[in-house]
């Protein structure tokens, strides 16, 4: 426990400041993030840290953070070479690095640096976007936790995450309406508290699917947590599988609503 508080509290230091400052600091550090959170996932593929995997997937990242300062025609020859290369490493290793490993980095490398940078697009939007999102992911997680101590009957996805009930999920969610009644009062991110609910309601559901997605990758490759790069918490994938796959849906409903 005190690892795990001690950890925390040196993360919060670190990362309050860059999200305040927002702009280029919080650009990097979500690039930074999710070159760390693709480091965990090529650990956990391989069995290993394959660097020209890291370094490929890393490439592209970097190319969807600086998309505005490189014209299209660079950036398509830029991933298609990428891709090759990728590719080359299945011939080169002498076919221990099997096809379908690089399918699943190709297709995570997608899902991890699209899921970040739709994170440094809310923190372009206000402030008060990334906090309406971590907190409402922070409220489902927490109060589903609880929830699903003292309620909990039914299991959620028992061959994914046995720990996880139906009840739990229900009473997480509905907990995320709390903060739908506070950002809709104290905020201009919406315009109506009924669009607010609905929007936070789908979130959190989002959020949760993104926890399990994260919890059936480790099950898969048979890791308990990501990686130790937060003692007490696991890897950044850990900390963040709700957050990736929220911040593009929340995006997405806002343009809709």
């Amino acid at each position: 426990m005190k690892t795990r508080v001690i950890t925390a509290v040196v993360a919060l230091i670190v990362f309050l400041p860059l999200l305040f400052l927002g702009g280029d600091y919080f650009k990097f550090t979500t690039f930074a993030l999710g070159v760390m959170a693709m480091y965990e996932i090529v650990r956990m593929t391989f069995k290993e840290t394959n660097i020209v995997i890291l370094t490929l997937s890393s490439t592209v990242g970097a190319l969807l953070f600086l998309h505005k300062d490189i014209s299209s025609l660079m950036q398509y020859a830029i991933v298609y070479l990428v891709l090759i290369v990728m590719l080359a490493t299945i011939v080169c290793t002498g076919h221990k690095i099997k096809i379908v490993e690089i399918g699943v980095i190709i297709f995570v490398t997608a899902y991890i640096f699209v899921g970040f940078y739709c994170l440094y697009m809310l923190r372009n939007f206000s402030l008060s976007h990334v906090a309406y999102l971590l907190l409402t992911i922070w409220f489902t997680d927490s109060f589903a936790y609880f929830g699903g101590m003292k309620f909990g009957k039914n299991k959620l996805s028992p061959k994914i995450s046995p720990n996880k009930s139906i009840e739990g999920s229900v009473i997480g969610s509905l907990s995320s309406i709390v903060i739908a009644i506070l950002f809709f009062n104290t905020t201009s991110i919406f315009s109506n508290l009924l669009i607010a609910i609905i929007v936070t309601l789908i979130v959190s559901v989002v959020g949760q699917f993104g926890d399990l997605i994260e919890s059936a990758y480790k099950r898969e490759y048979q890791v308990k947590d990501s990686s130790n790069l937060l003692p007490g918490h696991g890897g950044i994938f850990d900390r963040f599988d709700s957050v990736i796959l929220s911040a593009p849906c929340l995006i997405i409903l806002l343009n809709i609503f």
